[in-house]
């Protein structure tokens, strides 16, 4: 797209946004009748929810200890992890690099200094990358560094601080910016633009103790997008979208169980997009390397590539291709070696493997042994529900076991914890299409997704 019509296009944009949300909605049978818009040559790198930690801000004592039993992130080897994680963008020779919110651990400035050094890097060698912001990343009340006496607040970074601190990495070379949002629209090649969506709550934080960990894209946001989107039909642009909370359900219950790692009115704002002709969405969040469809009865698709998260198991780097033919081709690797890790002569593929597992086991033992489930039933189906959730996580999962989760001969609170939270377990046994890893999507119209097979680990 040249830079004329780029102007065009914005001031299109600025002619629809000046008229009622109301006005866009009417445009909105024109824009379904049009054909979708081809596809340029595009070669990308995905990753997502780096959670990068300055280990400067402290790796040792009593309250980090805690913080990690708490959860299921690597958070002293995350910056060795993104190092590799760059080797590996720079060795795909990609044009760009989206990176879907979560950059750091906990919004600590420090920190998210520390990763832009990392994304200058990657642009030195000539691989732009654009971001969004977590739920972790703004105004964060969980910004600390870890000392003997114990957390330490230290600086976070506000709405305004993240878009300067990021003006390289899609921010001042917008084409366009929501007023309302951290949102944007770049355009990374030439005839293609990428919708960067910020539905994070972070202006809610305040007076809380942990940053809100749902999204939701207010109304102001969605006429941006409405008009946005429109524009881009008017002048024959594709667009891709990219945003942290998911867009489309990736096992069934997810609404149910882990709503916050949905974006509010998930149906709504999927079927607007898709109304669009954006078939398909770039997240993370849920730490998860799953691809989920939805299709509508008039022929409207949208596919959610959810990308896990570079500091949990299997440790995930997308590369992914789309031509004028409208077939993106998405190929995962994995990080499996660390060169600390090398040097002492350890596995670290099996070490993040294993410790993934072996905290979602703690987690889940704990939580069952608080509602009064017996040990020795505790122990067994922590074990269960650590497999489900670490198959689910490391994507293409099968079952190929006796029994997802044991429901008989359990005690009375086993058998109401395991009635009330089985079919979660079972759901995220079941993988819905398409193929997680490695798969060639049909972005031209309606039809299956060609799979291929799952890469080894």
């Amino acid at each position: 797209m040249n830079r004329i019509s780029l102007r065009h296009a914005a001031l299109a944009l600025a002619a629809v946004l000046a008229c009622s949300s109301c006005a866009a909605v009417r445009e909105t049978p024109t824009v379904l009748s049009l054909p979708a818009p081809a596809f340029p040559q595009a070669h990308f790198a995905v990753f997502s929810d780096p959670h990068l930690f300055d280990a400067r801000l402290g790796t040792r004592g009593k309250a980090f200890s805690e913080y990690i039993a708490a959860d299921r992130k690597m958070l002293a080897e995350s910056e060795e992890i993104l190092q590799q994680a760059v080797r590996m963008v720079k060795d795909m020779h990609v044009q760009f690099l989206l990176v879907p919110g979560d950059l750091t651990k906990d919004g600590e400035l420090q920190d998210h200094k520390l990763f832009v050094s990392y994304l200058e890097d990657l642009k030195k060698s000539g691989i732009p990358a654009y971001v969004v912001p977590g739920n972790h990343d703004v105004l964060n009340p969980r910004a600390v560094q870890y000392t003997a006496s114990g957390p330490k607040r230290v600086p976070n970074v506000t709405p305004e601080e993240f878009a300067r601190l990021y003006a390289g990495f899609g921010y001042d070379g917008a084409v366009l910016r929501d007023p309302s949002s951290l949102s944007y629209v770049a355009e990374p090649v030439p005839g293609l633009w990428l919708l960067a969506l910020d539905a994070c709550e972070y202006r809610q934080n305040a007076g809380r103790s942990a940053p809100v960990a749902a999204g939701e894209l207010s109304s102001e946001t969605i006429t941006w997008i409405r008009a946005v989107l429109l524009s881009a039909a008017r002048e024959g642009i594709p667009v891709i979208a990219m945003m942290h909370h998911g867009l489309v359900e990736h096992f069934k219950g997810e609404e149910r169980y882990f709503g916050d790692y949905l974006v509010r009115d998930w149906r709504g704002v999927s079927s607007l997009l898709s109304a669009y002709h954006v078939c398909v969405v770039f997240t993370g969040h849920f730490h998860a390397q799953d691809i989920t469809e939805r299709r509508w009865d008039d022929g409207r698709f949208l596919y959610d590539v959810e990308t896990g998260s570079l500091i949990t198991d299997p440790n995930p780097v997308r590369e992914v291709a789309v031509d004028p033919s409208a077939q993106m081709s998405i190929r995962s690797s994995f990080i499996t070696t660390l060169p600390s890790f090398a040097a002492r002569g350890e596995d670290f593929g099996r070490f993040s493997r294993d410790s993934f597992r072996q905290s979602l086991k703690s987690i889940t033992f704990r939580l069952m042994r608080r509602y009064l489930v017996p040990a020795d039933e505790a122990a067994l189906l922590s074990g269960q529900v650590a497999e489900a959730f670490a198959a689910h996580v490391e994507g293409d999962e099968c079952f190929t076991g006796r029994e997802k989760v044991k429901r008989t001969g359990l005690s009375f609170m086993g058998s109401i914890v395991m009635a009330s939270r089985g079919d979660l377990v079972e759901g995220l046994w079941d993988d819905l299409p398409p193929a997680d890893n490695d798969v060639t999507l049909d972005l031209a119209g309606p039809g299956t997704a060609a799979t291929q097979s799952a890469p080894q680990r």
